[in-house]
């Protein structure tokens, strides 16, 4: 078995892959704030109905993503969405096409978080962990949940989003320059169930000139619930600019932007919800994918340091591992 202990602080696509592809080097734990893996690539089930509330699907540009994909595939972790996609400029239709196997649009099977669970199975993961400091001492790192000690390592790397990476790291870490740099845009998430089958016109919009930039009808990817169910994206610049509004107030004017493209009535809803998430999106980063600083062994990984990407996670904690096992 390893000896040199490992810590990777977040469960998402970038710690879960990173300690998949370094569990026969080192001795790894993983600590997660949240009750399930996955981070963003995540899914609820309300009430019977399935939602897919974070990322929406993933593509692969790379052979080596591609690969892990296959991997996924053959073990029905994931699958193809062959929806109907089109793009509005507001409300108006500007182009359509169907999605089909030449360019896959892939989705977890049976919702989103069957990735997150698939690579979780094997890792040592302590949930409903918050890090709130790391020391340095002479027997490695010590990390801490307020004033409880949750053990020392040799290692540690944290894959959460750049700014509370940064809240974690002393304020004249040399990481800092780079991580202050990252501006994360934020995004809310309206999760609706119709009273009944809603014939859209589409299985996936992209809306452009409005307070929305994305439709799904969730039910309509591969293994999901019949039962009708529809996810609909703030844009990032208008969360941001919503940020701390109550839930409320957004919720309805999500449910009159979607009315308004698919005049779906407030009436004919079942159920509805919002979710805020303050670190969603990233724009595209022309640094390294990783951080590392080999004298004090602390390194940085995650899809912020390259596009707020499924493939950038992986991209990004694959050659971060490729570096640590060299």
């Amino acid at each position: 078995m390893p000896t040199t202990r490992l810590a990777i602080i977040g469960a998402g696509i970038s710690g879960l892959t990173l300690a998949h592809k370094l569990q026969d080097k080192f001795n790894v734990t993983l600590f997660e704030k949240a009750d399930r893996p996955g981070g963003r690539v995540t899914s609820k089930v309300i009430g019977g109905v399935d939602f897919d509330y974070g990322a929406q699907f993933f593509t692969a540009k790379t052979s080596a993503f591609q690969s892990f994909v296959d991997e996924m595939q053959a073990k029905g972790v994931v699958g193809i969405w062959n929806g109907h996609f089109i793009e509005f400029d507001h409300t108006d239709i500007c182009s359509e096409r169907d999605w089909d196997e030449s360019y896959p649009h892939y989705v977890g099977t049976p919702n989103m978080s069957a990735i997150g669970n698939w690579l979780a199975e094997p890792l040592t993961i302590h949930y409903e962990t918050t890090i709130t400091e790391l020391k340095k001492t002479a027997s490695g790192w010590q990390l801490l949940q307020d004033d409880t000690e949750l053990g020392a390592y040799d290692w540690v790397v944290l894959t959460m989003p750049p700014p509370q990476v940064s809240q974690l790291l002393a304020a004249e870490h040399t990481f800092q320059t780079t991580l202050s740099a990252i501006t994360m845009q934020a995004c809310f998430a309206l999760r609706v169930a119709p009273k009944n089958e809603q014939d859209l016109g589409f299985n996936a919009a992209l809306i452009r000139n409005h307070d929305i930039s994305w439709i799904s009808k969730n039910s309509s990817k591969p293994e999901r619930s019949e039962i009708p169910s529809i996810v609909v994206h703030a844009t990032n610049a208008w969360a941001d600019a919503h940020l701390n509004e109550d839930l409320q107030y957004v919720e309805n004017h999500m449910l009159t932007c979607l009315a308004d493209i698919t005049q779906i009535a407030a009436d004919n809803i079942a159920y509805r919800d919002v979710k805020r998430w303050v670190y969603a999106n990233a724009p595209k980063q022309s640094g390294n994918p990783f951080l590392v600083d080999k004298t004090d062994q602390i390194a940085v990984c995650g899809d912020g340091l390259i596009k707020g990407r499924i493939e950038s996670a992986y991209i990004s904690a694959s050659k971060l591992a490729q570096y640590l096992s060299a």
